[in-house]
């Protein structure tokens, strides 16, 4: 075989081998949506087709099929796996939720109603107009109701929920007709006269009227609810509806189909702005549990957990009654032992309470420190003889009463201490304890320190009784001013040492420059003539004056510390200048600097020290 026919026979193995492969390996299941129709099938498809265009696009590699489907249909969908994605009303998302374990929603819906984004909706009752029996809920007695579905949220949960809570239980009140989907088919019971009384979504009404096919002048709204979003409600607003991934769905793909509903814009779908971040469903998941619907329809164990929900002022009734007959049968035996031994303590407390208070005020007597006991609701006051003597008083001259310690204040401190009772009195401070002067019965002001605590309060927990004590600190209030006055001399004596010492520093560093510059002039000139005695000891005086400097400039930076300049005034800045000349002259001349000066040199308002310092 030739070198050309192996060539042509390798690549045709190659090209059989390639189609039995793509043959082997199937393209990607399209996927399904389904969508619960809550209006007309076709009327559905149409409007929601446009969301498998704009997620193709977005995700070119697979195919996208929207299913519009009624609640059976959708349900069995779920059970068979045959959907991938689900958009269905928020209450029929937690049933199938619990049937099936879903997780949180990708997304939920926004739709475009009344020139607004709607992220909630609610629902509607409604009647004929001329039906003038038919006004508020507990109208709803014994009435025809139309309903597409009991498992319908917006179309029957939401205002049966609302008439729970008004004490009526629609399905044991009133006669359901479940017309099942769409909306329209509940509207067209109630104005055929079939019904007495229709529930639907909100923006079903205000659809139809747009389309032509319904004058809202035929009808009436019961129980009407105040909306700025909606003209039409008689319930609570709840989330919108749920975009739902079954859990068989591949989390890539998931992913993908959640990115493109967030960002997808308005307009893309009729009706529909967009979709937004999951809502939360719990406010959906109590209503149903209120209304045992599905799926929490099972009846529950009758346990003694229900019981107390359900009657809890009978039971605490018998409860208590069957408690105080057992209490007193243990009690009658012991109760007159029992009183006669809580008198005896409370007798014995009492001594021992009035003992340790007279052994407590005879210790702050002793201890020189005066007592009082103020009764706060009476306003009366104990003074101990030793607070009084305190203030030049005999035990009968002083009147026993707030008001006569308050007016003996000095009047620079009595909004200060009333002050700081109130701060005590409302638990700003944990004890009272203040220093102000008091007027003594010669005229003349001392300082007292007062300390003190509330010892018994009102059943209110107000402040009752009161007890502290007064000490004379009159002297130590003479010696604080005199160290403060003391202190205050020696920070003055400081600061004009810091001032000599900033002064001496500074003057005496400028003529040792200039003895340092002409020795560094005389060493330059007179090097090659010195002998090495002459050479070294030149070098000590320069090394000296060296060293000199150094301290001297730690002295000036020292004293710089707190320090005051001089008065600043108008000075002649080219006078001062011509002063820091002289003495940078010989630095100038050892580094063979050339100082020039130009122009007129301005009059400052400037400190004649600090200028010079700055040059």
């Amino acid at each position: 075989m030739t070198k050309n026919a192996l060539l042509k026979s390798s690549k045709f193995l190659l090209l059989s081998w390639w189609l039995l492969a793509s043959f082997a390996v199937p393209a990607d299941e399209p996927v399904r949506i389904g969508v619960l129709a809550y209006r007309p099938k076709p009327q559905t498809l149409e409007q929601w087709q446009a969301l498998s265009k704009v997620l193709h696009q977005a995700i070119p590699e697979r195919e996208f099929i929207v299913e519009a489907l009624n609640y059976d249909e959708l349900e069995t969908g779920v059970d068979s796996k045959r959907l991938d994605f689900v958009l269905t009303n928020p209450g029929h998302y937690v049933h199938i939720s619990y049937q099936h374990g879903f997780s949180a929603p990708l997304a939920t819906l926004v739709r475009h109603e009344n020139g607004r984004s709607q992220e909630m909706f609610g629902g509607v009752i409604f009647a004929l107009a001329e039906r003038r029996d038919l006004n508020a809920l507990g109208d709803l007695r014994g009435k025809k109701i139309a309903a597409t579905s009991q498992d319908s949220l917006g179309g029957f949960q939401m205002q049966a929920y609302e008439a729970a809570q008004a004490g009526i239980d629609i399905v044991k009140t009133s006669q359901l007709v479940l017309t099942g989907m769409p909306h329209d088919a509940v509207v067209e019971a109630v104005l055929s006269g079939q019904t007495d009384i229709g529930f639907i979504r909100s923006g079903v009404l205000e659809d139809l009227a747009a389309r032509g096919q319904l004058d809202l002048g035929r009808i009436k709204i019961l129980n009407m609810q105040t909306s700025a979003t909606f003209a039409l409600l008689s319930t609570q607003l709840y989330p919108e509806w749920p975009f739902v991934a079954l859990p068989s769905v591949d989390r890539e793909l998931a992913k993908k189909v959640a990115g493109t509903l967030l960002l997808m814009g308005p307009d893309r779908i009729p009706g529909i702005e967009g979709f937004t971040i999951p809502a939360d469903y719990n406010s959906v998941e109590q209503l149903l549990r209120n209304l045992r619907a599905k799926p929490f329809d099972a009846v529950p164990l009758f346990t003694l957990t229900d019981i107390w929900q359900r009657y809890p002022t009978p039971v605490l009734a018998i409860s208590a009654g069957i408690l105080l007959v057992v209490l007193l049968s243990l009690s009658l035996f012991s109760l007159n032992r029992y009183l006669a031994a809580e008198r005896r303590r409370v007798r014995e407390q009492n001594i021992q309470l009035a003992d340790s208070e007279y052994r407590w005020k005879f210790a702050l007597e002793g201890a020189d420190e005066g007592v009082w006991d103020w009764d706060i609701l009476s306003g009366e006051v104990f003074f101990s003889p030793r607070w009084k003597s305190m203030i030049g008083y005999e035990p009968d001259e002083f009147a026993n009463t707030f008001e006569a310690w308050r007016d003996s204040l000095h009047p620079d401190d009595t909004e200060r201490v009333l002050q700081t009772l109130s701060d005590y009195f409302d638990g700003k401070n944990k004890l009272y304890w203040v220093e102000f002067r008091m007027r003594c019965k010669d005229g003349r002001h001392k300082w007292i320190l007062a300390k003190g605590m509330v010892v018994a309060h009102t059943p209110e927990g107000k402040p009752q009784r009161m007890l502290g004590t007064h000490v004379d600190i009159d002297k130590h209030k003479q010696i604080e001013q005199e160290l403060r006055q003391s202190h205050d001399a020696l920070l003055r004596s400081n600061v004009d040492l810091e001032q000599f010492a900033y002064s001496v520093s500074h003057d005496m560093r400028q003529p040792l420059r200039m003895v340092s510059g002409h020795l560094q002039f005389l060493e330059r000139n007179l090097r090659e003539s010195l002998d090495e005695d002459a050479r070294q000891n030149l070098n000590f005086a320069l090394e000296g004056a060296k060293r000199m400097d150094a301290m001297i400039v730690s002295l000036l930076e020292y004293s710089r510390v707190g320090r005051k300049t001089q008065q600043k005034s108008w000075i002649a800045s080219d006078a001062v200048r011509d002063e820091v000349l002289q003495f940078v002259e010989p630095l100038a001349a050892q580094c063979q600097a050339n100082i020039r000066c130009q122009g007129d040199w301005p009059i400052l308002y400037a400190s004649r020290d600090e200028l010079s310092r700055l040059l």
